[in-house]
């Protein structure tokens, strides 16, 4: 079993890292201020925070699992992990589709912005 990034193993247990735990909860604000996925990778590359495997370079799909994944819940809280869950089904990144219609009547925009 993979241990999730935020938490230690220690006597069978999974302990939450507080140094990763303030990342993760820097990721879930900034993507309910409105920051895209590829945003975010690129703030804490800015910040060189190193990604969950130790690369440099945080991957979109790494954001959006850790984003998706309840395992945080205990770090930022049900609010915040719900409004995130919220976001993530009501953002959408094309506007138009081949035909050059749009695929919604209206854009969603957060509240946050």
């Amino acid at each position: 079993m993979r241990i999730p990034y935020g938490y230690q193993m220690e006597n069978n247990a999974f302990i939450i890292c507080q140094e990763k735990a303030e990342v993760i909860r820097m990721i879930f604000d900034y993507y309910l201020s409105g920051a895209s996925l590829g945003k975010v990778a690129d703030i804490l590359s800015e910040k060189r925070i190193p990604s969950p495997t130790g690369k440099e370079r945080w991957t979109r799909a790494a954001i959006d699992k850790l984003l998706s994944n309840a395992k945080y819940i205990p770090i930022v809280g049900t609010k915040a992990y719900m409004n995130v869950q919220f976001e993530k089904e009501h953002r959408c990144n094309i506007d138009y589709d081949k035909a050059g219609s749009p695929r919604k009547a209206t854009r969603y925009q957060s509240p946050a912005l």
